[in-house]
């Protein structure tokens, strides 16, 4: 990627951004005018970017309905409940509800997303681009998502953001990056020492980074006393090329977007606010005296004590190093009429500061960094929805008060009180030192009297009944759903017990959907457009048992092809979907038996898929490795006839015979019959002569007629014969194939 563009203090000034940049900055191939007579000038730009960035940080911190919520769902999740204090000496037990149930629905919307094979499949454009199709779905999924970006990972923190904290985000980025790895060669003679130089030189990819020559004395090869010879020590560093698309979750307090956001693709502002090291930035390619001017960022006006208080402490005093210390840093995308053309276009920015933005470069946007959100529960024309913590912290709340109650209770009720004539006690530190089983003096009887406190702890169970209950309907996560009451659903028919799982994950499943419709499709399609865009070198990965070269440079096609998100086998239960696909292989297997392989119905690529489906559904990550693709233009042996169906042939073809006979006789007879009219009608004249004409003429057409139908049947007794004996052929063919082993069918007899 080529470096980033450098504003001097005459451009603008910049826009905040990232910690760990989302994509290194690639430079304007056309400097962008700092004085354009129609657009924006710098002060301008400058001014819009902190009022965008300073006005949804506002928003965003100072909203009860964000930033509170999401600071009472986390502590509440923590199980940190300050806003509910317990008086001294009564019980501090607090519930765990937010917890519980977010922990609930995390494996079953993982399970949505990893249970089947590859979790995006890009659709072709055409038959012909089927098998790249194939290979960017592999190379995308399995090694950019899983292998690269520990993939799992990625979806379970962004649920998590989004479940607790209204709306998960994640941003995609290619990180340019490389490892060095040596090779040491130890005694190599003048020849291998030249080879070997003579691959480094050829291939950019090595450097010799230690050389040493020694020589030695050997014996000459014509044994002729000794020579001089000459060893070589060589250390070769190879460059590893490393780079690759970059996938992070974004924290909640370091998503800005505009207040008046809809949804993401129509903010006017969206950036990832996070801090980097000076050095790291000007490592990065950035202007040296463009971040000098930076300030270290101290100020946590605007962050929330979510992060700061418990995990997020920095050390933001100033550094006796200058490139340790840290800066304030947004990266993002802002849209704008820069160039005054008066249309508004979207740009790419990175900038550091608060108050005062430096701008570090700013170039039009085309896929630097691509955001994806997730919002579980969301609001019409509002990109801040709600989420399941939102509903479970009153539910929290009032468990806690509940639990607290009763445990009070319980102890009072165990331990209680005693109404004690003071004067009559012989030693009356024994009641505040009692011990099990020692008395108590006294010197008159009925001194010391038990106050007892009824326990009102079953009642406070039924209220705990009610509150999981009210806590299930919320967030769509039952002990049903997660197979945790056996004996409830043992006592159900297996309708009943499939109607409430179903019932129960009718949330999840939603949930799962319109993540799989919005962010999910989001983020493989920017990925996919910045492998297209930046990665310039070809990549060696093995696919189906065999090594795949992979260059992105050759996919421009594919840069707008469609993105399915397959949620299909993971929601639901496994045992109904296998079920359900036995039932489909059954029922193809009856008709390839019935039909044979080539059935327009059901063919062999289709009864292929479905034993792929079994095998996935069953948890099987490749199911390639038992049940191949067919082959193009493959053509199954076709199995011969077996001796019964040979003897209906042969009736039939017999019948057939035997039928085309009948009618020529037929013909004959009415040539017969039609001849005698005539020479009756002949015999009739006066004038014989053309009648005995006439009669001539159809003896003759008789004897043709009789000779049609003799040439006739011996042309069927021919092609009857050549008949039986393909059928012949074929069943030794097939008596000694079937000894063979390779003699297999596609489906037993």
């Amino acid at each position: 990627m080529a470096e980033p563009q450098i504003l001097d203090e005459e451009m603008m000034q910049e826009i905040v951004m990232g910690e760990e940049p989302i994509a290194k900055v690639e430079q304007v191939t056309e400097t962008i005018e700092t004085e354009v007579e129609q657009g924006i000038t710098e002060d301008q730009l400058k001014q819009l970017l902190s009022s965008e960035i300073a006005d949804a940080m506002t928003y965003i911190q100072g909203s009860e309905f964000i930033a509170d919520d999401r600071e009472t769902a986390y502590e509440y999740y923590r199980g940190v409940m300050d806003d509910l204090p317990a008086p001294q000496g009564r019980s501090r037990v607090t519930d765990r509800a937010v917890s519980t149930y977010i922990n609930m629905m995390l494996p079953s919307l993982l399970r949505v997303f990893t249970a089947g094979k590859y979790i995006a499949i890009y659709e072709p454009n055409n038959e012909q681009n089927t098998k790249i199709a194939e290979i960017i779905t592999h190379y995308v999924n399995e090694c950019v998502f899983r292998k690269d970006n520990h993939g799992e990972m990625i979806i379970r923190d962004w649920a998590w953001n989004a479940l607790v904290g209204k709306v998960g985000v994640v941003k995609s980025y290619y990180n340019e990056s490389s490892k060095k790895e040596e090779e040491t060669y130890e005694g190599l003679n003048d020849m291998e020492f030249a080879d070997i130089v003579q691959r480094v030189e050829a291939n950019p990819e090595l450097e010799i980074k230690a050389h040493t020559a020694t020589s030695v004395e050997g014996p000459s090869p014509m044994g002729e006393g000794m020579l001089s010879l000459t060893e070589h020590d060589l250390t070769v560093e190879r460059t590893v090329n490393t780079s690759t698309v970059k996938i992070e979750n974004i924290e909640w307090e370091e998503f800005v977007i505009s207040r008046d956001a809809r949804n993401l693709e129509d903010a006017v502002l969206k950036s990832h606010r996070t801090y980097y090291r000076a050095g790291d930035l000007i490592e990065m390619g950035y202007d040296p005296d463009t971040v000098a001017r930076l300030p270290t960022y101290t100020n946590r006006a605007y962050q929330s004590k979510v992060y700061d208080d418990y995990y997020r402490e920095r050390n933001r005093a100033d550094s006796p190093d200058p490139a340790l210390r840290e800066v304030l840093v947004h990266e993002g995308i802002v849209k704008c009429d820069y160039d005054g053309t008066g249309v508004r276009e979207w740009y790419f920015v990175c900038g550091g500061g608060e108050n005062v933005v430096e701008v570090l470069a700013m170039e039009r946007y085309d896929c630097q960094i691509v955001f994806s959100d997730f919002c579980p529960e969301p609001i019409p024309n509002l990109f801040f929805g709600r989420c399941p913590a939102d509903a479970l912290v009153e539910i929290q709340r009032a468990n806690t008060v509940i639990t607290r109650m009763m445990l009070d209770s319980g102890y009072l009720s165990m331990t209680p009180q005693r109404e004690v004539v003071f004067d009559n006690l012989v030693n009356p530190e024994q009641l505040t030192n009692l011990s099990p089983g020692a008395p108590v003096y006294v010197t008159r009887a009925g001194s010391i009297r038990e106050m007892q406190v009824p326990f009102v702890g079953n009642q406070a169970l039924n209220m705990l009944t009610h509150f999981e209950t009210e806590a299930e309907k919320r967030t769509g996560v039952s002990k049903a759903s997660m197979g945790l009451e056996p004996d409830v659903l043992a006592n159900q028919t297996a309708t009943a017990a499939n109607i409430a799982y179903s019932s129960s994950l009718g949330k999840v499943e939603m949930i799962a959907r319109m993540w799989a419709d919005g962010g999910m499709r989001k983020l493989f399609s920017g990925i996919l457009k910045q492998l297209i865009k930046y990665q310039d070198f070809t990549r060696i990965i093995r696919m189906s048992g065999q090594e795949v070269a992979i260059d992105p440079r050759q996919w421009e096609m594919f840069k707008e092809a469609d993105v399915n998100i397959d949620t299909g086998l993971g929601t639901g239960n496994r045992d109904r979907d296998m079920a359900m696909i036995n039932a489909i292989v059954g029922k193809q297997e009856a008709i390839i038996g019935q039909f044979g392989v080539n059935s327009p119905l059901v063919d062999l690529n289709k009864y292929s898929r479905a034993l792929q489906d079994m095998a996935q559904t069953a948890g099987i990550k490749d199911p390639e490795q038992y049940f191949g693709e067919i082959p193009i233009g493959y053509q199954p042996p076709q199995k011969p006839p077996s001796a019964e169906q040979m003897e209906a042939q042969r009736k039939q073809r017999k019948d057939q015979q035997d039928f085309q006979v009948d009618m020529m006789n037929l013909q004959l007879k009415a040539r017969e019959l039609a001849l005698k009219e005539a020479q009756v009608l002949a015999d009739s004249g006066s004038q014989m002569s053309p009648a005995e004409i006439q009669k001539l003429q159809m003896q003759y057409e008789k004897m043709l007629l009789d000779a049609e139908l003799k040439r006739q049947k011996m042309a069927l007794d021919a092609t009857n014969k050549l008949q039986e004996l393909e059928v012949e052929a074929s069943l030794e063919k097939y008596a000694i194939d079937k000894k063979s082993p390779k003699g297999q069918g596609i489906i037993p007899d």
